[in-house]
Order: C-alpha cells, then structure tokens, then sequence
C-alpha cells in the first residue's frame, strides 16, 4: 500500500497532526520510530516544532529505505538530533526505559518489512508515563483468501487479525493507562472511494466493491485505527 502525493498530503493532516499534538511539547525528549520507512515522520516532526533539542531514533528493517533515511538526514544537517538503525523483527535493540515516547505509524508512510514487536517489548523501553501511538490496519475477522488477492491487486497488501479490544487488552497487560483506540476507517473510505472513481480498470471493480460495499468491507471487517497509552 502506498499513497499518491495529494493522498499523503491529506492523511497527514490528520494523523501525524495528531500524533504530534499527543506528543507536545517536544521539548528535549527522546523518541523511538518504529518501522521509519524512509524517515518521513521524523523530519517531519523535527520540521513541525522547529526548536526540538532532543532525539528521534528510527528503526527500519528494509535496507533501501534505511539508507534512504540516512542520506538525507546528512543532507538535511540533522545528525544532532536525527538518527536510523537497522531494525531487529522482534525486540527493540535498547534499554529498559530509554524512550520517552514510541510512534509506529504505519497508516500514512507504510513499510513494506514491519518488524514482529509486541507491546511488552514496546512498553519495556519506555519511561514511566512514556507514550505509545500507533496506527494499523486490522481484520476483526476472517478474510477469505481470493478476497485478500484482489485487495493486493488495488494496493491495500497489509492487515493484522485482531480487534480494538485486543489492543486494549495488550496494552493494558503490558503496563499502559489512558488507553484508547480511535477508528480513523471513515477517512480512509474517503480516499479509497477517491481512489475508485479514479480508477476505471474493469480487472478492479470487484475488489473496490470487496473493499467498499461487501461483508469484508472498511468498516464492516477491515478497519484503520489510531492506539494511544501511556506506561504506568
């Protein structure tokens, strides 16, 4: 799954907006991406609150967007308060307490290698009152796999079986307060209906009408949500 420019555009508006007002101020914190992609939400934020004197670390699997990240971080001149390492599937390669807040964002820039990390690895990093905010894509039940074929032939190559409830109840047993799991389906039906009056591909109807009117639709069986807590 990968979003035009002007999709981008509009997607971010909304959620990295609010990302970054659950997480100001910035101040001098320290803050962990998971699954960087090629860097964008940390030039981003960095760009968004333009005296930020702490530090943004990436983590990225996929090799070509992680050198991606590092070029332009030093042509960016961000060294002192940018930095990308490889990802491990399923740890995160620090301490115990060391962050001050974790973003996986997933729904706007999406990486085509997301690492395996369960929120007790997520909540292990991080200091008390530290902040988890993510976004996914999930399935709250079964697709059929002739359905998840034409999906993948439109774009929409990722989501995870799960409900809202088990995100609460993973972050709830993983030490985390001030829970909440927000549905953002509704928008993003607006940019994929966007997307199928543009597209007049007769091999694409079935699976705009799987992914906009079926029983396996947005908002039926496949949902967008936005996560956030924080570590007692």
């Amino acid at each position: 799954m990968s979003w035009t420019e002007s999709e981008a555009k509009k997607l971010s508006a909304v959620i990295l907006e609010k990302i970054y007002n659950n997480l100001k101020p910035l101040n001098a914190k320290k803050i962990l991406l998971l699954c960087s992609r090629k860097g964008e939400v940390a030039f981003w934020l960095v760009e968004r609150e333009k005296d930020f004197k702490g530090r943004i670390v990436g983590l990225e699997l996929n090799e070509e967007h992680l050198r991606s990240s590092l070029e332009k971080t030093k042509e960016l001149k961000l060294e002192s308060v940018v930095e990308f390492r490889k990802a491990e599937k399923n740890r995160i390669p620090f301490s115990d307490g060391e962050f001050d807040a974790l973003i996986s964002e997933f729904i706007v820039f999406p990486t085509s290698t997301p690492t395996n990390v369960g929120m007790n690895e997520i909540a292990r990093i991080l200091k008390k009152n530290g902040k988890v905010l993510l976004t996914d894509v999930i399935a709250i039940r079964e697709i059929p796999n002739h359905v998840i074929s034409k999906f993948r032939s439109i774009g929409l190559i990722y989501f995870c079986y799960a409900t809202f409830s088990d995100f609460k109840e993973w972050m709830v047993n993983a030490g985390m307060r001030n829970i909440e799991v927000i549905d953002l389906t509704p928008i993003l039906k607006r940019v994929w209906e966007e997307r199928y009056y543009m597209n007049t591909a007769p091999d694409h109807r079935e699976a705009y009408y799987y992914l906009l009117d079926s029983d396996f639709s947005l908002g039926r069986s496949i949902f967008y949500i936005y996560v956030k807590g924080e570590k007692r």
